[in-house]
């Protein structure tokens, strides 16, 4: 410092040859105290300098300066405390970064495992979409005709990769269907028709009227084949013919209106309405040359069917 400088009174003023800090003027020279610069204000190392200034400068321009170097120099000297406290040293600052990195997590990515596209061929859409989820897999439909939404009714035809194509799993299979056909309904069953009756031959008048006394006589009661014949052919009876009433019972069996074995009980019934028969008397009466004449089958068949 000089002493060379005007007059001026004692007090602090910032040292030019310091920034950030004051060195006292005793009034008549600079001494050897120094501190600090406060951290509002940071004063022109030259007091006179600085009244100048200020005659001249408006306000605003001398804030504008003043303000900006205060705030300049008090960082300054915060930032010399700090050092100062911290002796310098940035050991433990890095040793917590050191920590912070390593306990960062490693993350590491996993590869997509390998997944067979399974066989869905041939079955609904509903099934198919089952078996590719469990493996796993995304899928979506592909139909020529319509949309899939009931899934029952529609038939997978392949897949997009093919079955057992190694694919990631998470992949998107496209699943190739199409409309499952409608089932036919069933046919009717053909209704049960009635025999039909034999074609009829051309018949004489003879034979046509031995048919017409045959069909009668049955209504009226029970008769075998060969009582039924006795019946047409005696001369206490119808007195056909032998070869027409042949004709006239062969025609009615062929037509399927006569059952002997209905006849039998027919018969049967007929004689216990009439009087009471053990089992073996009856059999005589149904089976006998001078009775009935059916034959032994027919009569058990009837005695069965009465309840003897």
């Amino acid at each position: 410092m000089t002493d060379n400088n005007p007059t001026y009174a004692a007090g602090w003023y910032a040292d030019v040859n310091a920034p950030g800090t004051e060195r006292y003027y005793d009034g008549a020279a600079w001494t050897e105290h120094s501190r600090p610069a406060p951290a509002q204000t940071v004063a022109n190392a030259n007091p006179l300098a600085d009244e100048k200034s200020a005659a001249k400068a408006p306000w605003f321009k001398r804030k504008a300066i003043i303000i900006p170097v205060g705030i300049l120099a008090g960082l300054i000297v915060l930032g010399s405390i700090g050092t100062a406290m911290g002796g310098g040293k940035r050991e433990p600052a890095e040793a917590g970064e050191k920590q912070i990195a390593a306990a960062a997590p490693v993350t590491e990515q996993v590869a997509a495992a390998d997944v067979a596209v399974p066989e869905t061929t041939g079955l609904t859409a509903k099934e198919a979409a089952a078996l590719i989820e469990n493996a796993g897999l995304d899928f979506e439909f592909s139909a020529d005709k319509g949309v899939v939404l009931d899934r029952d009714n529609w038939t997978v035809l392949s897949t997009t990769p093919a079955s057992g194509t190694s694919v990631k799993a998470g992949d998107t299979i496209v699943v190739n269907v199409e409309k499952t056909a409608a089932a036919a309904a069933p046919a009717p069953a053909p209704a049960e028709s009635a025999p039909a009756e034999p074609a009829k031959p051309s018949m004489t008048t003879a034979q046509s009227s031995a048919v017409r006394s045959a069909e009668s006589y049955l209504k009226f009661k029970g008769f075998s084949r060969a009582g039924l014949s006795e019946q047409l052919t005696s001369e206490y009876g119808e007195g056909f013919a032998a070869e027409d009433a042949e004709f006239a019972i062969a025609y009615i069996e062929a037509a399927g209106k006569v059952d002997w074995n209905e006849q039998a009980v027919k018969s049967a019934k007929s004689y216990l309405d009439f009087k009471g028969f053990s089992r073996d008397g009856l059999f005589d009466q149904l089976t006998s040359e001078y009775g009935e004449k059916f034959t032994a089958d027919q009569a058990n068949y009837a005695l069965s069917a009465v309840g003897l």
